[in-house]
């Protein structure tokens, strides 16, 4: 569901609601009342960030997900065998630098071999946060709260950057609105708005979020995106909607 389709679907709307809906509501326009289509704030196909079998997928679609929460992994046993001997080496050459501490203390070695054993163990402290990198590189994470929609691949598939999950954000929602363009520069963004949903009783408070700075030839409408809390989820995307700016919002100044 693409800001694309919930565009082209809204002026669809829009269109119907001035043929057919002109009995019940002559002057729909001018009242303020626009149609709309909820749609998510966010959404994102998640990919890997490089490529592998996958281990586990831990979200089937509908599971809500938090920001940072773990989503996919893919086998990882050598990143894991990797970051074992990037760690070692780094204990050892800890321990090279504290037994010989006494021994430089006391010129019983060079500078240069002082030296030589303090660059091998930053040498090995950036070989292990390298490894550590790599391996959680394996793992992908949500990118911001929201619901699993769609489930593109399974345990035990080859993955790379072609997208195996699909996770959107339902708060806020967002609407998007299309006004005609002689309704252009009264709409501004922080305009409280008010919304009804299709097979929702009362109005949710909402404001203009987003405005097109550009009008559509050839339609002689613009755009503005309409956001609203959602935080109880009790809108869903997709549902048909209503946006009013208010009675003296949206005068007709043609």
């Amino acid at each position: 569901m693409g800001k694309g389709y919930f565009l082209q679907s809204a002026i669809l709307l829009a269109a119907l609601g001035l043929a057919a809906g002109v009995q019940a509501e002559p002057d729909a326009l001018n009242q303020g009342q626009l149609s709309c289509l909820l749609e998510p704030s966010k959404e994102a196909e998640l990919s890997s960030e490089v490529p592998g079998v996958m281990r586990q997928l831990k979200v089937q679609r509908g599971d809500v997900v938090e920001k940072g929460q773990v989503l996919m992994t893919l086998n990882s046993s050598v990143e894991k065998a990797a970051l074992d001997t990037a760690r070692a080496k780094l204990d050892f050459a800890r321990r090279k630098v504290k037994r010989n501490e006494e021994l430089y203390r006391k010129n019983l070695i060079s500078d240069h071999e002082q030296d030589e054993m303090l660059t091998e163990q930053r040498l090995a402290q950036f070989l292990a946060k390298e490894a550590q990198v790599r391996l959680k590189q394996r793992e992908t994470r949500s990118p911001f709260a929201g619901v699993v929609v769609e489930r593109l691949k399974e345990p035990g598939e080859f993955v790379d950057d072609t997208p195996f999950l699909k996770v959107v954000s339902l708060n806020p929602l967002h609407a998007e609105v299309v006004i005609d363009a002689r309704y252009y520069g009264q709409v501004t963004r922080g305009m409280p708005v008010t919304l009804f949903a299709d097979g929702k009783d009362g109005a949710f408070p909402g404001e203009v979020k987003i405005l097109d700075p550009v009008i559509d030839a050839a339609s002689n409408t613009f755009a503005v995106t309409v956001e609203l809390d959602n935080s109880d989820q009790v809108l869903a995307a997709g549902v048909r909607c209503r946006v009013e700016f208010g009675a003296d919002a949206l005068a007709d100044n043609s």
